[in-house]
């Protein structure tokens, strides 16, 4: 129930409080860290909670930066609860203590856990020695709390092989599921990590290996990716219709960003398709302003222009995609250029693991 799966679902209200957070991690698309203290105010999501409901989003999600820093956290998800949202928060688990913990498990729907690999991949991901202990200790007391937790698992070039290993750790920890999110090249990553973006042969072994695992272990493993055949299978899903008659039909999910930015579908959009700033209107009033102007439109057709570009067969189509990546991507092009990516689809490394996993 945690994964921003894009082929449809319930509508998702992410929101981002803060980038404060007591890790700095190499992967992290939002630059989050110890030194940034700013966050958006209360009544500004409170409200932002309110006409988000209205417009028919019914999940939130909590990130970040680390949301167990937020200090308003209790707040916000109480609100949530309050309209009927379904509550999600996504945390690195270092900060789950019996003391931050208790008060927030009754408010909380799901808690998803970052697990990036074995204990030394992890830290290193995470920039800090004894991160993984620290996680894996804590999770006895959200496991104690009763609130069904899972693990996010974030997919590189070069670490499907302990996928494994994390969800043999699921199964033995008592975690519902595995979300296997590719590295989105937005933020710190771009700088740290610039050449583990997965390409899309990596995707499918980790779709082959997320079916293998699941069926042997008993934990749900959800990979954020579709195969070229279900892209071109479920068209009407990726590519909404046009014109938007509502912000749900074109932003499944909307995202609020650190700097109170309203973003349709996902982080990293180019700017030209925000709806605005919270701080200069209420959601309500830049959603209106924004439905009545020409980037639903735009947005509509550059989901267009994308699924054509990964579905043409003269392309050379990638066996599998991170959806919201590529629309991401695309939408930092000028509109007016071709939408083209660099691809790399010959891995004759990956032939014998599929073969295998198949």
């Amino acid at each position: 129930m945690f994964n921003d799966n894009p082929t449809g679902g319930m509508p998702v209200l992410q929101l981002h409080p803060s980038r404060r957070c007591n890790l700095a991690c190499l992967h992290c698309y939002t630059s989050s860290g110890p030194a940034i203290r700013q966050e958006l105010p209360i009544g500004m999501l409170l409200a932002c909670l309110d006409d988000a409901y209205q417009a028919g989003y019914r999940q939130l999600a909590v990130s970040g930066g680390e949301p167990l820093l937020y200090s308003e956290l209790g707040a916000l998800l109480a609100h949530a609860r309050e309209l009927g949202m379904t509550t999600t928060i996504t945390t690195n688990g270092m900060l789950a203590t019996p003391r931050r913990w208790t008060p927030l498990a009754p408010l909380v729907d799901f808690v998803a856990v970052s697990i990036d690999g074995r204990p030394a991949e992890h830290d290193t991901i995470r920039g800090q020695a004894g991160a993984f202990d620290k996680t894996v200790r804590h999770l006895a007391t959200i496991r104690a709390s009763g609130v069904p937790f899972g693990f996010i698992f974030t997919l590189t070039q070069h670490n499907v092989d302990s996928l494994e290993f994390v969800v043999r750790l699921a199964a033995e920890a008592g975690a519902r599921a595995v979300q296997v999110h590719p590295l989105t090249m937005d933020g710190r990553a771009t700088a740290m990590l610039p050449q583990a973006r997965p390409d899309g042969l990596e995707l499918i072994v980790a779709l082959v290996e997320a079916a293998r695992l699941g069926a042997s272990l008993g934990v749900a493993v959800h990979v954020d990716a579709v195969t070229a055949e279900q892209l071109t299978q479920y068209r009407s899903r990726f590519v909404p219709a046009r014109p938007a008659t509502a912000l749900t039909q074109i932003a499944p999910i909307l995202v609020v960003q650190a700097d109170s930015m309203v973003v349709p579908l996902t982080h990293g959009m180019d700017a030209r398709f925000m709806l605005g700033s919270l701080g200069s209107a209420p959601l309500e009033r830049l959603a209106e302003r924004w439905l009545a102007g020409q980037r639903p439109d735009e947005l509509a057709r550059l989901c267009e222009a994308t699924w054509n570009d990964l579905t043409t067969a003269s392309a050379s189509p990638l066996p599998a995609v991170y959806w919201y990546e590529e629309v991401a991507m695309a939408s930092r092009v000028a509109i007016e250029a071709p939408v083209t990516w660099q691809r790399s689809i010959t891995r004759p490394d990956l032939e014998p693991r599929l073969q295998a996993r198949a």
